[in-house]
């Protein structure tokens, strides 16, 4: 009932409901919480409102580019209605550890938070509880609460506090091809692996069997790419016997007796468009404000000196290349090195367990 109400509700309303950006899974509704609070504030031109949620860590990176959530994100950063997200300790609430998060959501930021987002790292302040209850084994006491409040208030950055650009949290997904360098190469283990092809578990046995000698024919020819669907067409038109030569038939013959070579030319369609090897497809995230060309020749060409970018994978909303997402990993900006421990520290630690373990055996065995 719920999923129909909120799901019509972004159909026939859209942003003028609560629910305009794209909707996130089922599983996890609390975006739907923030967009849901964030309707209730005052309109900015009756002065606006300001308002605070407690989430646990999916709404801060939930969902690919393109996503519902992350959709969801991004409406609220390029809305510039987050003012500030606080990372709280873990073990503060009963029956669970897991790590939740303040949202505080605001129409009406002032004119030196505009277009920031302050994160807080609160993780290490709290006070121990006399007593655990379930999980329950800390809570933020009034000396924390009071340092919390000060640093939202004072704006400034530090070790536990940073002021971050709205566009910080984003980037492009673009989409890295390589050109298709595959010639046939008809041998044992192709055909091994053709019986292994949905499209080959759809001819029967006679046809199967036919195909099969017809291949065998020509164990150890080479030839480019195209030539096996010249060669499946031409050799159904010979034996109508062999059924189809399908699309999907002979993509899988293509699959499974292409063989990369990489002095090879880029194969080339009828267009003379370079065809792409989708085995090779990768994607990467270009943080916003990055050129998509400067970051494919510095962080992907040094590894792969012929990748290119696919310009029709591009974003809903603004049209760009590359689809837009949203994330906000505390980790990567309060993250501190921690040096790994020496190995004399690790040896002494491995030395003191054995002899520890010895004199267990030794006690048993007496």
């Amino acid at each position: 009932m719920d999923q129909t109400a909120v799901t019509r509700e972004h159909n026939d309303q859209k942003f003028e409901g609560r629910f305009g950006p794209k909707l996130p899974r089922v599983s996890d509704g609390s975006m739907l919480f923030l967009l849901h609070l964030l309707s209730k504030l005052e309109s900015p031109e009756n002065g606006g409102g300001r308002a605070a949620i407690i989430l646990s860590g999916s709404p801060l990176f939930n969902g690919n580019a393109g996503q519902g959530e992350t959709e969801i994100r991004r409406h609220l950063l390029e809305e510039d209605v987050v003012e500030a997200i606080i990372a709280l300790p873990t073990e503060i609430f009963f029956r669970t550890g897991i790590a939740t998060y303040i949202w505080i959501l605001s129409n009406k930021k002032p004119a030196e938070r505009k277009g920031k987002v302050q994160l807080i790292n609160a993780t290490d302040m709290f006070e121990a509880m006399r007593k655990s209850e379930g999980n329950k084994r800390r809570r933020v006491g009034e000396d924390q609460t009071r340092d919390i409040v000060a640093m939202y208030a004072d704006f400034a950055a530090t070790k536990k506090s940073l002021i971050l650009d709205s566009e910080d949290f984003g980037y492009r997904r673009i989409k890295v091809l390589r050109p298709l360098r595959k010639q046939m190469v008809i041998s044992e283990e192709g055909m091994k692996a053709l019986t292994e092809e949905k499209a080959w578990e759809k001819r029967d046995d006679a046809q199967q069997a036919a195909w099969l000698d017809l291949l065998r024919a020509d164990l150890g020819r080479t030839e480019g790419w195209h030539w096996m669907e010249a060669f499946a067409k031409n050799a159904v038109k010979r034996d109508a016997s062999l059924g189809k030569a399908d699309a999907g038939l002979i993509k899988a013959m293509q699959k499974s007796f292409g063989v990369r070579d990489p002095e090879l030319d880029p194969v080339v369609d009828k267009k003379c468009a370079v065809i792409p090897d989708d085995e090779l497809t990768d994607f990467e995230n270009v943080p916003l404000g990055t050129s998509i060309h400067d970051y494919l020749a510095v962080e992907v060409r040094p590894h792969a000196g012929d990748a290119y970018i696919d310009e029709s994978f591009v974003d809903e909303t603004d049209g760009g290349v590359g689809v837009v997402g949203y994330e906000i990993n505390f980790n990567r900006y309060f993250y501190e090195y921690q040096p790994p421990r020496t190995l004399e520290d690790i040896d002494a630690e491995l030395k003191a367990v054995e002899a520890e373990i010895a004199a267990i055996l030794a006690e048993v065995t007496e």
